[in-house]
């Protein structure tokens, strides 16, 4: 959210709505708001600048071509387009400036289909406690991680042996006790819904994370990259998940943390309210995104560009000014030095 609203010339204090793309670290800070947290918030804003526009827009430009446009850089699509529609969902996101020409469409869940048989005589073991569902996603390898971190993993979830483990997991893994599954694939939406999934331990990954709270299922992250920090963010100062730091994962900090999300209730009641506040709305988020986007359909290009903010082309010297202060700086010195 803050990158699309940032190219569609929404003004943020980057120390208040942080960067899309957080690092790992800052997920457990405790102080947020001291000097040098602050201090790298800018710098880091600075960063993403960079990033999200000249880099992005030479990647933006070349994928144009691929379809015929030409000079199709990011900044030009988001300043050109009347509309932007957007997955984040609204309940994670930090309070800041927006109008109705960035539409949030995340808060959505999507009915779940029948388990598989394989699956679902695992799940319903009847000395079960409860079944705990692990997924790093599609283009994690635990194995390019730290070393140790496949074996903290098996000796941390070997210990909840009242529990049945489904893992989906495409690597060789060895010591596994008989309570854990591993899977090459597994039907995730399926799997979170089945009343008898207590836990998701996940990268965070926003369809990931998305699902667990549609399924009102308490989360264990494991954010790597992208927007996963920032996720596990949201969602750890939401009272509904706990995470773990990519580079010092023990054993010991995984059952610890798992056995809180286990036997602590209050995180699977949060989860349950989160949920309430996630869905709660007036309008479906698919039927308000598929009335923007019919209402553009429906009015010519003119009618829409009187409401577009000037700030939307300018730049940051401009828009901050900082290019009328410096000229102000000049002629002082100007004057004083003579």
């Amino acid at each position: 959210m803050p990158v699309a609203a940032n190219m569609r010339g929404y003004a943020r204090n980057p120390v208040t709505v942080p960067n899309t793309f957080l690092l790992s670290s800052e997920v457990y800070e405790s102080n947020r708001n001291g000097f040098f947290s602050r201090t790298r918030r800018i710098y880091e804003y600075l960063i993403d600048q960079i990033y999200s526009g000249p880099l992005a827009s030479v990647y933006s430009e070349a994928s144009g071509k691929l379809l015929g446009l030409e000079g199709a850089t990011k900044s030009k699509t988001f300043e050109n387009a009347i509309l932007t529609v957007n997955d984040f969902p609204d309940t994670f996101s930090f309070i800041q400036p927006r109008g109705n020409d960035l539409i949030p469409v995340g808060e959505h869940c999507a009915s779940s289909e029948n388990l598989p048989s394989e699956f679902r005589n695992f799940l319903e073991d009847p000395i079960s406690k409860g079944t705990i569902y692990v997924a790093f996603g599609s283009y994690l390898n635990l194995e390019d991680g730290p070393e140790g971190t496949v074996e903290a993993f098996i000796e941390a979830l070997n210990y909840f042996e009242d529990y049945r483990i489904i893992w989906s997991h495409k690597g060789n893994v060895t010591g596994a006790k008989c309570h854990i599954k591993f899977v090459n694939w597994a039907p995730q939406k399926e799997l979170l819904a089945h009343e008898n999934t207590v836990a998701f331990i996940t990268h965070g990954g926003l369809k990931s994370a998305k699902e667990g709270v549609c399924s009102g299922v308490p989360m264990l992250f494991l954010p790597f990259y992208g927007d996963q920090p920032r996720n596990a963010h949201r969602f750890v100062t939401n009272g509904i998940a706990e995470a773990l730091y990519k580079k010092s994962i023990t054993s010991t900090d995984i059952k610890q943390k798992l056995e809180k999300l286990l036997e602590d209730p209050t995180y699977k009641e949060n989860v349950i309210k989160v949920r309430s506040h996630y869905l709660d709305s007036p309008l479906s988020s698919l039927d308000l995104g598929a009335f923007h986007i019919s209402r553009v359909l429906r009015r010519s290009e003119k009618e829409f560009n009187r409401f577009k903010r000037r700030s939307i082309s300018m730049n940051h010297l401009q828009y901050l000014n900082i290019d009328l202060f410096l000229v102000i700086l000049f002629v002082l010195f100007v004057v004083f030095k003579a």
